[in-house]
């Protein structure tokens, strides 16, 4: 469903629309951000995977992301701070850091749409505070945000809930 709002994959009958115009691969990334259930970190620096979602990407910005989604003082930990190289596919974060390292890529990418899969996976109870913080915040920038989910507790955030068995 997700890659089909994105544009990846074209629908099995009908077509997706942005607005009048069909979303396609074009639409990725400059109007529609997403985040998978399985998004890759890359083997390489901190600040650099932050920079995925938005290339010009500070280090006061990265900072702030992390913050967000209580990281900072897991940030603070690490050895080179945001230059701390994450290994090969980020093997040296927990799973619970891995996701709030995504959700944090989302909050960086402009994109004005965000399409997350399964946000709260591997998140503890603090974990799932910041992403109901995190959604907020982007909702507060007039940006949208689709989550699919199976965890129905984080949905006290969302202005809709639609059900996939409703259609």
């Amino acid at each position: 469903l997700l890659l089909t709002i994105a544009g990846a994959l074209p629908p099995s009958q009908g077509q997706a629309l942005l607005g009048d115009a069909p979303v396609g691969a074009h639409t990725i990334g400059r109007a529609i951000a997403m985040t998978p259930e399985d998004a890759h970190l890359f083997g390489t620096t901190l600040l650099e995977n932050l920079r995925v979602a938005n290339g010009t990407t500070t280090e006061d910005q990265a900072r702030a992301a992390l913050e967000a989604v209580q990281l900072g003082a897991w940030l603070d930990s690490l050895p080179d701070g945001l230059h701390t190289p994450l290994g090969s596919g980020g093997n040296t974060v927990s799973g619970g850091e891995r996701r709030r390292l995504l959700l944090a890529r989302a909050l960086l990418s402009p994109a004005p749409i965000h399409l997350i899969d399964e946000p709260a996976e591997h998140l503890d109870a603090d974990g799932v505070d910041a992403l109901r913080s995190l959604v907020s915040a982007m909702r507060a920038q007039g940006r949208s945000v689709v989550i699919v989910t199976h965890d129905l507790g984080i949905l006290d955030v969302v202005d809709k809930v639609v059900t996939l068995d409703e259609y």
